[in-house]
């Protein structure tokens, strides 16, 4: 049912009018940031499109067989396309989630498993940076297949950025003589890294940030947090439902506080205070961990400058707003830090995070230069 998507009205009156209408096109392109519902609203899609008991004002029933095969990921009429690990080979055009290893294997059923309990879950696999060309060609060789009248194949493409120029020019060939009963949808971040020729073939539709209220609502209808940490989440996913879930799973204020404590050894010049946050931080190469640590220094430091540009700590201007006293102590202390150029350095260690460069070797460098750029 569309109640299932936070948010995202137009979205859903789109795709609502377009299935009243009998005018659905072959192709789509949900772009948008990270964790604001495309995923999840082409999952609905394709069950509103197969459904057998249509609900009023255009619903999915979500009790049917085909609905509830979609949910799972198991239904013929819906296939779900990602960056998956390399297999031992690309030549055919099988499955290629049957090629994994054993163990990347049990790792895609876990991630589907989790996607299907939460269709805003981001589906991480170890390994996995690209979507490979036999993903395409088996979207292809099953594409073609007849369906049962009044069916329609439904292809999403997770992340579709993450094609190589190959797998992109096989996606191609299909959207420019698409076959009939089936519907590809791409979703994606970065819209910009799509080839101009497959995005010039899809219908577009654009997913707006979620607003801080929308996501609040729904965290609070899925665990036990406090109000404090909901609303503290809600601010820092910048309209993202995805993150500011990750920020909770992953102890929201203990990072927080970590990369305050981290910051404060800087500006006291407590350089073995430093190092020992930032090798605490690496111990495990966890490159998420790592990255939102950096995150976390980057809001910190984003909210000195709001205090310096306004000449005062105005908690509703501020993310870390139940903090205000505390960052405008800091502007007062130390008031000739170069924040912007400290700003660009976070952004440059979170870039190398992505590359194969030791998580402690990164962060000390880090280090290093920050505290040439923190002056009281």
């Amino acid at each position: 049912m569309w109640n299932n998507i936070t948010g995202q009205n137009e979205v859903k009156e789109k795709l609502s009018a377009v299935f009243g209408a009998g005018k659905t096109g072959h192709a789509y392109l949900f772009e948008g940031i990270d964790g604001v519902g495309k995923d999840a609203a082409a999952i609905e899609f394709a069950k509103l499109l197969n459904c057998t008991d249509v609900q009023p004002g255009n619903n999915a029933c979500d009790k049917c067989d085909d609905c509830i095969k979609i949910t799972r990921f198991r239904s013929d009429y819906f296939k779900l396309v990602c960056a998956l690990p390399s297999a031992k080979s690309d030549e055919s055009d099988s499955d290629p989630v049957e090629k994994l290893a054993a163990a990347d294997f049990d790792e895609y059923m876990e991630q589907l498993a989790l996607k299907s309990e939460n269709p805003y879950h981001h589906i991480k696999l170890t390994g996995a940076n690209n979507i490979r060309i036999n993903s395409i060609r088996d979207l292809v060789s099953k594409i073609y297949l007849s369906a049962p009248r009044g069916k329609i194949k439904v292809f999403l493409v997770s992340e579709a950025d993450k094609m190589r120029q190959e797998a992109a020019n096989a996606l191609l060939k299909i959207l420019e003589e698409p076959p009939k009963n089936s519907i590809i949808i791409l979703t994606t971040s970065k819209v910009n890294s799509l080839p101009q020729t497959i995005i010039g073939r899809c219908q577009k539709i654009h997913f707006e940030a979620l607003k801080e209220q929308d996501i609040a609502d729904k965290l609070f209808t899925e665990g036990n947090y406090s109000e404090k940490q909901v609303k503290l989440a809600s601010r820092l996913s910048f309209g993202s439902y995805s993150r500011a879930k990750e920020l909770l799973v992953s102890g929201i204020e203990d990072l927080r506080n970590t990369a305050l404590e981290y910051l404060v050894s800087l500006l006291k010049k407590d350089f073995a205070q430093t190092v020992f946050i930032s090798r605490n931080i690496t111990a495990k190469n966890d490159r998420e961990k790592t990255r939102q640590f950096l995150f976390f220094l980057s809001i910190w430091v984003r909210d000195l400058i709001r205090v310096k540009a306004s000449g005062e700590a105005n908690s509703e201007n501020l993310v870390n707003f139940d903090l205000a006293e505390r960052l405008s102590r800091l502007n007062i202390n130390f008031p000739n830090s170069d924040l912007f150029n400290i700003v660009l350095q976070l952004e440059e260690s979170e870039k190398l995070i992505g590359q194969n460069i030791q998580l402690t070797l990164i962060m000390v460098n880090l280090s290093l230069k920050l505290r040439k750029l923190f002056t009281s």
